[in-house]
């Protein structure tokens, strides 16, 4: 069902309770609104635009294709996140395709007409700016999780970080998520289960 943009704009406020009525106004005048059915491709590799997406409901996979043909993960996003390719933030061509996990519901717009924005007004540049610290720290625990953790604590971490993807992801998402099978996926859970006994 879709929503309205009174449902819309409580979830942005519910998202960044630090936005004031002004912004947000301003934030939505440069979004589109869309529904994308399950296993939908949102974003295809080989392009050279800006434009970003916020999840309102449901989410998404970022991922790309290897020499043998298997998709690989690079990244999965659930309610309330920013979501796209970091070649986005440079004039590099787009390598990997954006597919929803489930019925999912997205804000689109441009990175760069955002920062444009917050040039003019200085809370949607703290706006703009906490979007960016979030994708910093994402990627720096994702670096992290994979130099210190082993899988077992990458799936564990994971579930903590983010239970919405036990819900609304696949496990072969999930496994190739955390560089993992998803054999070795199983196992795991299977090993968490008995922990719990």
């Amino acid at each position: 069902m879709k929503f309205s943009k009174k449902e819309i704009e409580e979830l942005i406020l519910k998202f960044y309770p630090y936005l004031e009525d002004r912004e947000i106004d301003e934030f939505l005048s440069l979004t589109e609104y869309s529904i994308v059915k399950n296993k939908k491709i949102i974003f295809k590799k080989g392009r050279f635009d800006k434009y970003v997406f916020i999840v309102l409901k449901g989410a998404a996979r970022v991922y790309q294709t290897n020499n043998n043909g298997v998709e690989i993960n690079n990244h999965l996003r659930s309610d309330g996140y920013l979501f796209g390719e970091p070649a986005v933030f440079t004039d590099e061509i787009q390598k990997m395709n954006i597919q929803a996990l489930c019925e999912t519901h997205i804000l689109k717009f441009s990175i760069d007409e955002l920062e444009k924005l917050g040039f003019k007004n200085p809370k949607i540049m703290v706006f703009y700016l906490n979007l960016l610290k979030e994708i910093i720290k994402t990627f720096s625990y994702r670096i992290n999780s994979f130099v210190a953790l082993t899988p077992k604590e990458r799936y564990l971490s994971l579930i903590e970080m983010d239970p919405l993807y036990l819900k609304s992801t696949f496990d072969k998402h999930i496994a190739s998520f955390i560089g993992i099978t998803p054999v070795t996926l199983i196992r795991i859970k299977k090993s968490i289960r008995e922990d719990i006994k």
